[in-house]
């Protein structure tokens, strides 16, 4: 029917022929030429540069020309298309072209879908007639085949756009459009200069997940880049609680107590709310490779909603630590004081949280160095703001200077972070608050559980074996407080470049290349060993600097520098396990990492490390054999998930996830719909929803 047609018009004189341009109506014309059907989708076809033929045909581009606007920038996808269509109504006779009717009130907000609906129902029909009878494109493929010869047919198609990523990228940024809520945007912004159809814009780092070109020494470079600003930034966050405990510290043995209580409770506390965020090393950096970009945004609204939701019983432990504190100290002053730090920090603890999400709502965007400048801004800060509330003459106010310096250091931290997001970079994937962050709480729960007992496993064992240490004296209590304090300092090395490693791996999988992520998994790992034999080597050769900077006593001294040696051969293994667990929660995985760390350390690890201490009277060294060995087993059971998964699995995983947000994005845009307009959606609409 579609060559009758086009015979029968082709007969017609040129003069009676449209330009694409209606006169003395009340509509703009837009032309499009009839495309030649094609077993293999001849919609959006890539198709190389050539000349064009016929004067009076338009394409695609006339878009914007018919509009009285220029196009500021060139895609390939609008080339694609421009270069399909030229190709078609020059096979056809270059003269002919089919116009559609547009709203003549350009200038004015219409529907979302009012200027783009016909390109799409266009799109379509010419695909389903493609389908529509072997027979008839089998003659068409004999009626063309000179032409298509003669036009070097076999070259042109080297690259093909696959259809429905191009659908699929077109209601995507009409979803972004519609939730921001502003003001209902048309498919392109019409003005005196114009503008470029957003529609087919494409970031940089969603085009080298996709397509770009990864091996092992390029994603060496992508880490090492990752990796070392957040490693500063770790450690630059490390440096507040040791600047809270050397204020305070000299009012006092009792203050020293409180506060080194107090930052227990704390970072024992604010250790399962960064478990919940570590779920946005999942969730955001596979939105971000799909090309989910406003998704992003919703999972680190959902996350910190979640998170806040969490806090409230916490805030009720912390504002009564006197009471729970008192049934286990039996000290008050102690008590007192510590629930003194602890009622003043409720008011930090938010920003906190929000910091931490922030953080992976950046590093899901590859931006890893937002939080050096903030920490390099705030850490000179605490230091003059810790010490002038406790030791200032004047505005000084002693022990609860401390506290209230950290929280107004937090706050500061949030904005700045804000500042960089908003003025800087980073606010591509915001698009808006949105009510879906108080949904599917329960999905993000099975990401954060994990996360949490992760974190928790690790950090309790620590705590629990300063614990026992006390039982064999002050003295083995003070080198166990000083050589868990420096290897708490040197895991950050591996806990930045696993959190990179996890980044690009969730990436991946979100842009479904399977293989580029088993290039950074193995990168990962491999990373893994050098960090830990660097951490070793750093604690070895330098235990004697170590030792003396926590104490000058004798025998204090001594046990640091005999058991530095063994802490550091343990290091290797933490090192493993940090960046193994990181891989695990790029993989969606990390529910696998959790159960581990919880079997191990507390099944295994922590048992065997009290029978060695008391039963064999190896005391420290016992302590840390029994740990290190625990960080062995989980450090080689996560690095074999992490080498050897099931690749399959986990796509289909993340493309179930990636479907379940883009269904919530058509349900959102229904209501929003359905509460700005009482009219009825016409066929176009319909055809776009579905």
């Amino acid at each position: 029917m579609a060559n009758i047609l086009t015979k029968s018009l082709a007969q017609v004189h040129p003069k009676l022929r449209t330009n694409g341009i209606g006169i003395g109506n009340n509509h703009r014309k837009i032309s499009l030429g009839f495309l030649q059907p094609s077993k293999r989708n001849p919609l959006v076809r890539k198709y190389k540069r050539r000349r064009r033929y016929g004067t009076d045909q338009q394409s695609f581009r006339s878009l914007g020309e018919d509009f009285g606007s220029t196009i500021a920038r060139e895609d390939p996808m609008i080339d694609a298309i421009d270069e399909e269509l030229d190709a078609a109504g020059s096979e056809d006779g270059g003269e002919l072209s089919r116009t559609v009717s547009l709203p003549s009130r350009v200038s004015e907000t219409p529907d979302v879908h009012s200027e783009v609906d016909w390109i799409l129902e266009e799109h379509e029909r010419r695909y389903s007639s493609a389908q529509h009878s072997d027979e008839e494109f089998q003659n068409e493929e004999e009626d063309t085949q000179p032409r298509r010869s003669s036009l070097n047919y076999d070259e042109e198609q080297q690259e093909v756009l696959e259809y429905d990523d191009f659908m699929k990228r077109v209601r995507q940024q009409l979803l972004f459009d519609v939730n921001r809520r502003q003001h209902r945007p048309s498919f392109i912004s019409v003005t005196s200069r114009g503008s470029v159809p957003n529609v087919y814009e494409s970031l940089e780092s969603e085009e080298e997940c996709k397509h770009g070109t990864v091996t092992l020494k390029s994603e060496a470079k992508v880490l090492a880049s990752y990796s070392i600003p957040l490693i500063l930034t770790f450690l630059l966050e490390q440096i507040f609680p040791l600047v809270c405990s050397l204020t305070v510290g000299h009012l006092g043995k009792n203050e020293l107590a409180a506060v080194s209580l107090a930052s227990m409770t704390t970072n024992i506390t604010l250790a399962v709310f960064e478990g919940i965020s570590t779920s946005l090393d999942t969730l955001c950096p596979q939105a971000f490779g799909s090309g989910n970009y406003r998704g992003v945004g919703i999972h680190l609204q959902r996350c910190i909603a979640f998170s806040m939701v969490v806090y409230v019983p916490f805030a009720f432990f912390w504002f009564f630590s006197e009471f729970f504190l008192g049934l286990v100290i039996k000290e008050k002053e102690l008590v007192s004081l510590t629930a003194k730090f602890l009622r003043i920090a409720i008011l930090g603890a938010p920003a906190y949280i929000m910091f931490e999400n922030l953080k992976r709502f950046l590093q899901a965007q590859g931006i890893f160095d937002a939080g050096i400048y903030v920490l390099l801004v705030c850490a000179p800060l605490n230091v003059l703001t810790s010490y002038t509330l406790v030791w200032n003459s004047k505005i000084g106010i002693g022990y609860a200077g401390a506290p209230i310096a950290m929280v107004l250091n937090f706050w500061l931290m949030l904005a700045l972070l804000l500042a960089y997001i908003v003025y800087v970079d980073g606010s591509r994937c915001w698009g808006g608050f949105n009510k879906k962050a108080f949904t599917h709480w329960k999905a993000l729960s099975e990401l954060a559980i994990p996360g949490i007992v992760m974190l928790e496993a690790e950090d309790l064992s620590y705590e629990i074996l300063t614990l026992f240490s006390s039982y064999f004296g002050t003295s083995y209590l003070a080198a166990q407080s000083a050589i868990s304090t420096t290897v708490t300092l040197t895991y950050m090395i591996p806990f930045a470049v696993g959190i990179s490693s996890s980044t690009r791996i969730a990436n991946f999988v979100g842009a479904k290349r399977a293989d580029c992520a088993k290039i950074a998994s193995q990168l990962g790992i491999s990373c893994s060993l050098f960090v830990g034999l660097f951490n070793c080597i750093l604690l070895i050769s330098c235990r004697n600097f170590i030792a003396h900077i926590y104490s000058n006593d004798p025998e204090v001294v001594k046990l640091i520098t005999e058991l530095m040696p063994l802490a550091g051969v343990a290091e290797i293994f933490d090192s493993l396990n940090a960046i193994a667990g990181s891989c695990l929660r790029g993989q969606g995985m990390q529910a696998i990492g959790g159960v581990i760390n919880l079997v191990v350390y507390y099944l295994l690890a922590i048992p065997l490390a009290i029978v060695l201490g008391w039963t064999f009277d190896m005391k420290l060294f016992g302590l840390w054999i029994g740990i290190g060995t625990g960080m062995f087993l989980i450090g080689t059971i996560e690095g074999y998930l992490v080498l050897f998964p099931n690749w399959e699995k986990i796509l289909r995983r993340a493309e179930m996830r990636r479907e379940a947000e883009e269904a919530d994005e058509l349900d959102s845009e229904d209501d929003y719909s359905s509460t700005d307009s009482d009219e009825e959606p016409d066929e176009e609409t319909r055809l776009l929803r579905n």
